[in-house]
């Protein structure tokens, strides 16, 4: 299984792209739908779902061009689809002031809890992982886990943005993230990849 990303839109989002040996899933589509489309097509294996980490603006922006593209199911936490087509919940209303554009999406999800998923022949542990938003998910693979804004590389997911909570947050990484092995690679929404051993030493969690 490989792992490869770009960094996209005016946050610099991580839009990742998971593939096996005869498909792919797109985790993100976070901005600049062109040049995800572009990689798309370079690819050459069939796109056969789309994963949201959570629904905030930078995470979406592309969503709805990429499906354009390819019509392939979305899947997303419960607690956010009222998020896609409400700029107020997913952000971008807050940015707005700034000169962002107002970001919605009219794509219509799958619902997914925490718990086993399996889409073709990809086998995710789904990690249901609040606090920087009421249903941020993890998507742990084989070899790797996808943690959106939950936890950074020596940092953590703002919790100002509707719905957002320290406390829950806190928990999630110390309850959730932090049960993986220690080893594992950890895929941010932004910046670097890190590991859950190293994390430990975050100052954010231990100052």
């Amino acid at each position: 299984m490989k792992i490869s990303f770009l960094t996209l839109g005016i946050a610099e989002t991580n839009a990742y792209f998971v593939e096996n040996d005869s498909e792919l899933l797109l985790i993100d589509p976070s901005g600049e739908p062109e040049r995800i489309i572009s990689k798309l097509s370079s690819m050459d294996k069939p796109l056969i779902g789309i994963l949201l980490t959570h629904a905030h603006f930078d995470h979406i922006a592309a969503l709805d061009a990429v499906l354009a593209y390819k019509d392939v199911p979305v899947y997303m936490h419960p607690e956010e689809v009222d998020f896609l087509d409400d700029p107020e919940k997913n952000g971008s209303a807050k940015f707005a002031i700034h000169g962002l554009p107002i970001i919605t999406s009219q794509a219509t999800p799958k619902l997914q809890e925490e718990g086993f998923m399996q889409i073709g022949q990809f086998k995710i542990n789904v990690l249901h992982t609040p606090g920087h938003s009421p249903g941020s998910l993890t998507y742990v693979f084989d070899d790797f886990a996808i943690v959106g804004d939950t936890l950074f590389n020596n940092g953590i997911g703002r919790t100002d943005l509707y719905r957002g909570n320290y406390e829950t947050l806190i928990d999630s990484i110390k309850d959730k993230i932090f049960e993986l092995d220690e080893t594992l690679p950890l895929y941010p929404g932004h910046g670097p990849s890190t590991t859950v051993e190293q994390e430990y030493m975050n100052p954010f969690l231990n100052g």
